[in-house]
């Protein structure tokens, strides 16, 4: 097994703080207290907290990008879109800190309003090819406005649901949020199935209620 090098221990450790404490209440100091390492050994990889987050949004970036080019490249299975919305969420939730403080981080950061607007539009671009997918598939009838109007929304949910969860419930796991947030995304199809919009709701619940019992048991 690959031994981490402290510039990763330094963004790994710096993750887990911005999440969970808030990066605007994060010093470079409080990092080096959690690696047990000095502030000045610290300097040595990184001058300050500034070079940390432009980083760490570099690698949420580079990731993001894969996951959001997959579904462009290659169209998904219908069964396989509850695990690849998952995963989107997921991204996300590991990413949370720039979604949650994004205004200020913004205008903290010239370079990335320009760049988090191109992962957004991504994000229109990949929901877009999803929901014509499915009506390729003959899964969904909608019409080209409508699909262009789901696919704003599907961007506009993955974009805004750190916000959310944190207001709304932040003491419920993160797992059971995503979970909760995959199924409010995918129902929204339920009025454009061909076939069952009633069994598809049904289903979909089902399928949510398996999961987050999966995720109990853990």
């Amino acid at each position: 097994m690959q031994r981490m090098n402290t510039k990763d221990k330094i963004l790994q450790a710096s993750l887990e703080l911005f999440n969970t404490e808030g990066e605007q209440d994060v010093t470079s100091v409080d990092i080096a207290n959690v690696l047990g390492m000095s502030p000045g050994n610290l300097y040595y990889h990184f001058k300050g907290k500034d070079p940390i987050i432009h980083q760490l949004f570099i690698d949420f970036e580079e990731e993001f990008k894969m996951v959001l080019q997959a579904p462009i490249e290659k169209p998904l299975e219908l069964s396989d879109n509850w695990v690849y919305f998952y995963i989107l969420f997921e991204e996300v939730a590991d990413f949370r800190f720039f979604y949650r403080n994004l205004q200020a981080l913004i205008e903290r950061y010239g370079d990335l309003e320009q760049r988090f607007r191109r992962l957004v539009n991504l994000k229109i671009k990949t929901m877009a090819s999803i929901i014509f997918d499915l009506g390729e598939q003959g899964f969904i009838q909608i019409s080209k406005s409508e699909a262009e109007q789901m696919a704003e929304r599907f961007a506009l949910q993955l974009t805004y649901w750190p916000t959310y969860h944190s207001l709304m419930a932040p003491t419920m796991p993160l797992p059971v949020s995503i979970h909760h947030g995959v199924f409010s995304l995918v129902s929204q199809l339920t009025p454009y199935v061909r076939e069952g919009g009633a069994e598809y709701l049904e289903l979909i619940t089902q399928f949510r209620d398996k999961m987050l019992q999966a995720v109990k048991r853990k």
